[in-house]
């Protein structure tokens, strides 16, 4: 199979990065801007593709929300000292350029000074702007021309050391004297193959077996008046559905189907395991619960394994639900809803490991909770906020946190009284 990666940068760095591909099965796909601010468009442009390749971190850090959103692969090359070493001795032995009058911009100022101090160079007339999360992403091409421009003007400043092609271009146009820091081949390299790597492992997952286990709820069709023709409805829509990701469908029993297919075929379906488009399809059996569980694995016995515990957490929610688990036992679900949640049958994680052993709440649990505050950015919540996400009773979302709480591992942060009568609620932050 052929890896499909979209390259997102200026015209000038995606001609260098094409032109290292020597490998007939890697496709390389041209997404052109002309300011990195466009990033963010192109992102859904390129969304299908394998692998995101953008040609420097600003690109990938004005698109990230969008990518983390989608959940898709992306590198890019970054900005290290090696990338700075070589500017800054080309600006010297080309140019001529003093290098302590310098303006500089790049991801993290920490390169620069790192370099600096390695060759005791005075950095007192020497100014570093680095990339900002929170600067205005739509205008961050002429935020950093009117820093460098100020500085020139000023008479601070001889000489400008851009990490952004489209900075550059502008300084230009002003007349300042400017370079665009080089990019080492090595660098350039170096990500395509990590890109590519990314893209191979991606592709073999994708041809991983999925199974899928439907159930419909038990106790329904015990008062359902008409098994036979609910069964064939169903089956219907599974049909189609299956059709969909060229998938098979098998009947087990009159609750029970099986969808034999791929976890790529499952993928694209899901939109990444945001959407579940048969559940629109299945308002209209309103009257029955029907749970989806889907499987991955390496195996079609790990798999079928994988979607039996998917179905378990569908079957707990009394609604038409799906969830699936990856082959790693990741749990994922329930989706088209507003927030899919993510959380570890398992860890390898040291530090949730030894908060279970400590707290004596389980791996999941605690699984579960840091994706509950990384959700929420950490800020606080109260127990009736962790016990809707956990799917859990008030009363055990408030045994936990009492337990965190008491092993250091959460704090009560304040209260709140939504109502003007009854006990104000605590508002708990995570110390995990």
């Amino acid at each position: 199979m052929v890896v499909q990666i979209a390259v997102i940068g200026s015209e000038k760095m995606v001609h260098e990065v094409m032109c290292l591909n020597q490998n007939k099965r890697i496709y390389i796909k041209p997404f052109i801007y002309e300011k990195p601010e466009e990033s963010l468009k192109l992102v859904e442009e390129a969304k299908d593709y394998t692998v995101l390749f953008f040609t420097g971190p600003i690109p990938y850090y004005m698109a990230k929300e969008k990518i983390q959103e989608y959940n898709l692969p992306a590198v890019y090359i970054p900005f290290d000292e090696l990338a700075f070493s070589l500017s800054l001795y080309h600006i010297q032995h080309a140019f001529g350029i003093n290098p302590l009058k310098l303006s500089i911009d790049i991801p993290k100022k920490e390169v620069v000074y790192n370099i600096l101090h390695e060759l005791r160079l005075d950095t007192g007339s020497i100014f570093v702007k680095e990339f900002e999360d929170e600067i205005n992403q739509h205008k961050y091409t002429d935020k950093i021309v009117q820093f460098h421009y100020d500085l020139w003007n000023n008479g601070e400043t001889s000489f400008v050391l851009t990490s952004v092609q489209s900075v550059y271009n502008e300084l230009q146009k002003l007349n300042i004297p400017s370079f665009r820091m080089m990019i080492p081949r090595k660098n350039m390299g170096a990500t395509l193959e990590q890109a590519v790597t990314i893209g191979e492992l991606l592709l073999s997952k994708s041809s991983q077996i999925a199974v899928g286990i439907v159930q419909i709820a038990e106790q329904h069709t015990q008062d359902h008046h008409d098994v036979k023709k609910l069964k064939v409805t169903i089956y219907g829509f599974l049909t189609e559905f299956a059709r969909k990701m060229n998938a098979s469908v098998k009947i087990v029993d009159e609750h029970t189907f099986m969808i034999y297919g791929t976890r790529g075929g499952v993928e694209q379906l899901t939109d990444q395991y945001r959407v579940f488009p048969l559940l629109n399809d299945l308002k209209e059996v309103n009257d029955v619960n029907i749970n989806f569980g889907f499987g991955f694995g390496i195996t079609v016995t790990e798999a079928e394994e994988h979607a039996q515990i998917g179905l378990y957490h569908a079957k707990k929610l009394n609604e038409h639900s799906v969830f699936i688990v990856t082959e790693e036992k990741k749990v994922i679900g329930p989706l088209n809803k507003k927030i899919t949640k993510t959380f570890e049958l398992q860890s390898q994680d040291e530090r949730v490991l030894a908060v279970a052993k400590k707290t004596g709440i389980s791996v999941s649990n605690i699984s579960k909770i840091v994706n509950f505050t990384n959700l929420r950015h950490n800020h606080g919540f109260s127990a009736s906020d962790l016990a809707d996400y956990l799917q859990l009773s008030r009363r055990s979302a408030e045994r936990m946190l009492k337990i965190l709480v008491e092993k250091n591992y959460a704090e009560i942060s304040g209260e709140e009284q939504p109502y003007q009568k009854g006990r104000p609620r605590s508002i708990y932050k995570i110390n995990l």
